[in-house]
């Protein structure tokens, strides 16, 4: 499948949804040579791309609710509202170990999008970045820093938040990477429109040592609906395929009832199932067009 993009938008725990459809993936045995994510959808990708079928939703049920993964103590005291320590580095090297060496063979593209705190924009993780294991891992954390619910992150003496601030849905970047087709999970449904954030004035207030991020934050909603827009137009043109979530997503950010997410999972796995031979019949054509 040479030159199509596997493309993901962020959304917390709505990224449920992306884990259901990427599993069902893993069941066909369907994998894209490129992907790129950011915020959730690269740290759910992460284990697509590791080959590890069910393993974001089964972290979710296990630990979400347990203290010692998130909570307004560890925003008060480290920074982050997501204990860092414990829900990334403790989960992918003992309790639940991500696949360091299969996602290291696996001969396909894999970029994560994290928002340059200085300079603005965003800039873009591939496997060359990933010299050691723990590379992988900081560029997840720094794509899915939340503005306002955590700490800036550090990669390579640079300060980072969530890659979803100005490439909310990361195609032009799948784009400009040579990928002529893509296909895109989205985390919200096809009503959804972003609105704009409100009491501006306190964030640039709070942001004012970043005002990058501040204007960044501002313009989020136009960034994204101009994004929502452009993926509509390349689906019309057959130059996307598109899944997103068939039914109201009820699942908020920071989600903390695990029935409502492994509803929105099995959504995810329901609407791919149904889809696949769509997807399937796609991708054919598209490779005889190239």
């Amino acid at each position: 499948m040479d030159n199509i993009g596997l493309v993901l938008e962020g959304g917390g725990l709505r990224g449920a949804y992306t884990s259901g459809v990427l599993d069902y993936f893993l069941s066909r045995e369907l994998y894209f040579k490129y992907t790129i994510g950011v915020s959730a959808g690269a740290i759910y990708s992460a284990s697509y791309a590791s080959r590890q079928k069910r393993r974001n939703i089964d972290i979710i049920l296990k630990y979400l609710n347990d203290e010692r993964y998130m909570g307004y103590k560890y925003l008060i005291k480290n920074g982050s509202y997501v204990n860092i320590d414990f829900a990334y580095r403790k989960m992918a090297y003992e309790l639940y170990p991500f696949d360091f060496e299969t996602f290291n063979k696996c001969d396909s593209e894999f970029k994560v999008g994290a928002f340059d705190c200085i300079r603005g924009g965003t800039d873009f993780f591939s496997k060359k970045d990933f010299k050691k294991v723990e590379d992988l891992l900081e560029s997840l954390i720094a794509s899915g820093s939340l503005p306002f619910f955590s700490k800036e992150a550090i990669v390579n003496e640079k300060i980072y938040l969530d890659g979803g601030i100005a490439s909310p849905i990361p195609i032009a970047e799948s784009i400009l990477d040579g990928n002529t087709k893509n296909v895109v999970i989205l985390t919200e449904d096809e009503s959804y429109k972003k609105e704009p954030l409100k009491l501006q004035t306190l964030i640039k207030l709070y942001y004012r040592k970043y005002p990058k991020v501040a204007e960044a934050l501002i313009e989020r909603h136009l960034v994204y609906n101009r994004a929502l827009k452009d993926v509509w137009e390349l689906e019309r043109k057959g130059e996307a395929f598109v899944f997103r979530p068939s039914d109201i997503v009820l699942v908020d950010r920071l989600e903390r009832d695990l029935n409502k997410i492994e509803a929105l999972y099995n959504l995810g796995i329901k609407d791919a199932r149904e889809n696949y031979e769509k997807l399937l019949n796609w991708i054919n054509n598209k490779n005889e067009e190239s």
